[in-house]
């Protein structure tokens, strides 16, 4: 054997073993404060809910399917228009399967299991999927010696979102990618906050959450999930401390009483639901356009006694798309919260380019939709 053809060989070996040792095994300690040991870079992963792919596409804007090997059905359910979107460019969504429809009571360890993943990704809270308090959940993925790891933009969105990308850009190997997304996500909070700073007044706002998914109003919305938002953006949740959970149905008769300045809803109505789907409902969202999405909220404003608010009156009534409350997109809101409570005070901030931005640099597919509208001043 020729020295050329020995020194070839061993470079091939040498190839082969670094290959085999390319994964490295971590210990990392997610948002809940749990430390999992996890093999990285993963290639497969179970997702505790649907909707967290579009994380996964801030880190591998190509395609982030690729890295799902089982996830929760409540993507297509909840969020329809999004949905399509990414099964019109990446058809191989349909092929995951699915591991419940929505919901702890539906998620299936066995079929998780099958799928054979390298570690499984919850939110916190739960939610719509398993979490941290999914303890019998929990106990069957460590027998199965499957890792489980939280992340959360729900909770503690803006605390937590910044941490959660770490986590998966670790996990993922995108590491780079996350750091260039925590740059722009905190640099886009930053001027909100710095924007704030010597504002005393707070406008008092009521936050309707899911209108038109009850017959009646209203299903109020306190200081969790898009409520945490209020506050940050410079507002008064004016039933931040009247409401111990997530949500309660409150009556016109007390927002009469109460009268905010500032009236914001959520919307759930989506651009690809039937119109009797959309009854009642605000259009946001993926495909929406700014004309249905502001006929559609000026509608929802007919309701009984609302027309006689003075938010409604002065035209101060706004509406965003619901699944900000899960979602790295968060802080685009949380802008345009600001501007529409301050707008003298934020006149130089564009939620819009940052909307735009956000998008462009961070996610597989195009941005095509309204997210937030404002109602027309009379």
């Amino acid at each position: 054997m020729t020295f050329k053809r020995v020194l070839t060989l061993a470079a091939v070996a040498s190839m082969i073993t670094c290959q085999a040792h390319a994964g490295e095994t971590i210990t990392l300690t997610d948002v809940s404060g749990r430390e999992v040991t996890v093999e990285v870079p993963v290639k497969h992963m179970i997702l505790g809910e649907g909707r967290f792919l579009p994380s996964l596409g801030i880190l591998d804007p190509e395609n982030p399917v690729r890295w799902v090997a089982g996830m929760m059905g409540e993507f297509k359910k909840l969020d329809p228009a999004t949905f399509a979107q990414y099964q019109a460019k990446f058809p191989e969504i349909d092929d995951i399967p699915l591991v419940g429809r929505s919901g702890e009571a539906t998620f299936s360890v066995e079929k998780a299991i099958t799928v054979e993943p390298d570690v499984a990704i919850f939110g916190i809270d739960g939610g719509h999927g398993p979490g941290s308090d999914s303890h019998e959940v929990l106990r069957q993925f460590g027998a199965a010696h499957i890792p489980v790891v939280m992340i959360d933009f729900r909770s503690d969105p803006f605390g937590n979102t910044p941490k959660s990308i770490r986590i998966l850009g670790k996990l993922m190997g995108k590491e780079d990618q996350a750091e260039a997304f925590v740059k722009f996500y905190e640099d886009n909070l930053t001027k909100v906050r710095t924007g704030l700073e010597g504002l005393t007044h707070k406008p008092k706002v009521f936050l309707e959450s899911r209108v038109g998914l009850h017959g009646t109003c209203c299903e109020a919305m306190g200081n969790q999930m898009i409520g945490r938002f209020v506050e940050l953006a410079g507002g008064e949740n004016i039933l931040a401390d009247r409401i111990p959970g997530v949500i309660s149905q409150i009556s016109v008769e007390q927002l009469l009483v109460d009268q905010p300045d500032i009236y914001v809803a959520t919307a759930i109505g989506g651009a690809t639901m039937t119109a009797e789907q959309n009854v009642g409902r605000i259009i946001l969202g993926t495909y929406a356009d700014a004309e249905s999405s502001r006929a559609s909220l000026a509608k929802s404003m007919e309701r009984t006694g609302l027309p006689e608010l003075d938010a409604i009156k002065n035209g101060k009534v706004y509406s965003a798309w619901h699944h900000f409350y899960n979602t790295p997109m968060n802080v685009t809101l949380l802008q345009a919260m600001a501007k529409w409570f301050h707008p003298d005070h934020f006149a130089d901030l564009d939620p819009d380019a940052t909307l735009a931005e956000f998008f462009d640099r961070f996610q597989p597919v195009a941005l095509n939709g309204v997210y937030w509208i404002d109602l027309d001043r009379p």
